[in-house]
């Protein structure tokens, strides 16, 4: 009796996944964490969540950790740590290597980037020729720049006092934070201040980037199939994506830019000492500077610079309009501080204020920055984590991942975690351990110092200038415009929390 190919092949399928199957739930290094067995099974099950539903793996991780405890199997192939007292271990920094999930990493696209670097090697060389720029004392240096930015972002306030038409705040906020980033990178702003409506195709652009992330992760030819189409045909699929091909092509012009101005010989000035200029005077080897890698770093960084702390201040400026006794403390505390409101105070100065940094943390714990889990690769080390019943020991090049919204919305750490509670930091600064809205360790933020100099300017400056209903300030009073705490509550989590499908952001009308 003979037996058809199509019947061997099929078995051959059949012995396959069984196979597979079998490992994956019997025999993988893996098998012994808890976890459901569908997602120890396949990828397919993230892929369910997080593409079919858009953007709710992170929730059904939570359900896994009250199910399961404080370490699941959340994937083949990947473990996921809910005990916020594991972050020095995970995201530790000094000689422990740390490698990233390079799986994960395909939601950049932009393998170039020092953010989407795998190796911890690499990561270091990449990131090394950059240390210097964004260092504490080189944003000091360089506070002219956001000073001359916040002066014009506060002429853009004035012109919308008196209007009937609400302003959602996230768009003049992510004009300024990236008219400070293009000029930190490049030595020129790209002026979305003066922009009409404030570039707002850039927050149009980044939902339709971070959907596309979510999808990219998954399926791996996502993103070099975008690279292989002409742009035209790119850009009819999304509106967001011809926003986004048109960022991508001025990152490369930008490069290019400054390397034609190198090679005409033009001089190092402080106006032209840029991150880029920094990397090309490093000792980078010349691969490493190559116009093709050095777009997709300009990218990212100019992304990640405009987008998580514009999103922060959002958060900030609804809670302290929500929270009315909460902005009279800060109003208070800045008068006494800064009695003249026009004046000019350093950021050094302001980083002194205990209630103003309390509120700041606060916004970051509520704003997150990323809140999707970060993995973290040990590979010559065996990780071991207690539960408190029982010790576990992770296998050498396992991908493991901690969630930030996970950890601040802890409420063993941060009882009522919703709450708006500045209060908590004053209480108990050693809170601040568990704060990881920049990561932490040797892949912590690169842009750290920068953002926190403009999230302190900008609480600051704005209220001490302006007061809430009640509590008006020398150049008025905001007041929130059909704007509730779903829109500032994470609903999605699309590598950044998104709310509400449909919010129209922190909307306030200028008085």
């Amino acid at each position: 009796m003979s037996i058809s190919l199509p019947v061997v092949g099929a078995g051959l399928v059949v012995a396959y996944f069984v196979t597979i199957s079998c490992y994956r739930l019997l025999f993988s290094p893996l098998a012994k964490f808890p976890g459901p067995k569908l997602a120890a099974l396949t990828l397919w099950y993230e892929f369910w969540y997080d593409v079919v539903k858009r953007g709710q793996y992170l929730f059904k991780i939570k359900e896994m950790h009250d199910r399961y405890g404080q370490i699941v199997r959340i994937s083949p192939y990947e473990l996921h740590v809910n005990d916020p007292n594991f972050l020095p271990v995970l995201y530790a920094g000094g000689s422990k290597r740390r490698d990233k999930y390079a799986w994960a990493l395909r939601l950049f696209g932009s393998s170039g980037a020092a953010i989407a670097t795998a190796s911890h090697d690499v990561h270091r060389m990449r990131r090394g020729a950059m240390n210097r720029y964004f260092s504490k004392e080189s944003v000091r240096r360089l506070e002219p720049i956001l000073q001359r930015n916040f002066e014009k972002l506060l002429q853009k306030l004035a012109e919308y006092k008196g209007s009937t038409k609400p302003l959602n705040v996230n768009l003049p906020f992510s004009a300024f934070t990236s008219d400070i980033i293009t000029e930190y990178c490049f030595g020129k702003s790209h002026n979305w201040l003066d922009r009409p409506g404030f570039n707002e195709k850039f927050i149009e652009m980044m939902a339709s980037v971070h959907d596309m992330a979510a999808l990219a992760k998954q399926v791996w030819f996502i993103m070099p199939l975008i690279d292989m189409l002409p742009d035209s045909f790119a850009e009819s699929m999304d509106p967001g994506m011809q926003s986004f091909i048109q960022f991508r092509r001025e990152m490369r012009n930008e490069i290019d830019e400054i390397k034609r101005n190198r090679a005409k010989g033009e001089k190092k000035t402080s106006t032209n000492a840029t991150v880029f200029n920094s990397i090309l005077d490093s000792d980078l080897p010349e691969h490493e500077k190559e116009t093709e890698r050095l777009w997709q770093e300009a990218q990212v960084i100019c992304i990640a610079g405009t987008e998580t702390t514009a999103w922060a201040l959002s958060v900030i400026t609804f809670h302290l309009l929500s929270s009315p006794e909460v902005l009279r403390t800060l109003r208070d505390d800045l008068e006494n501080a800064i009695p003249e409101p026009s004046e000019r105070v350093e950021i050094n100065i302001l980083e002194k204020l205990p209630y103003l940094t309390a509120i700041i943390q606060e916004g970051l714990r509520l704003a997150f920055g990323v809140s999707t889990r970060l993995q973290r690769v040990c590979p010559d080390e065996t990780l071991t984590f207690d539960d408190g019943k029982t010790q576990w020991h992770i296998p050498p090049g396992t991908p493991v991942g901690m969630s930030c919204a996970l950890v601040h919305l802890n409420p063993d750490i941060f009882p009522d975690p919703l709450a708006f509670n500045p209060d908590r930091w004053i209480r108990e600064p050693q809170l601040s351990r568990y704060l990881c809205s920049f990561a932490k360790g040797s892949r912590q933020c690169l842009g750290i110092n920068l953002a926190y100099a403009q999230l302190y300017l900008c609480v600051a400056g704005i209220f001490r200038r302006y007061g809430g209903p009640g509590n008006l300030g020398p150049s008025g009073y905001f007041e929130l415009f059909e704007t509730t705490h779903e829109d500032v509550e994470i609903q999605y989590d699309l590598f950044v929390p998104f709310p509400k499908k449909g919010s129209k952001g922190v909307r306030v009308l200028v008085k």
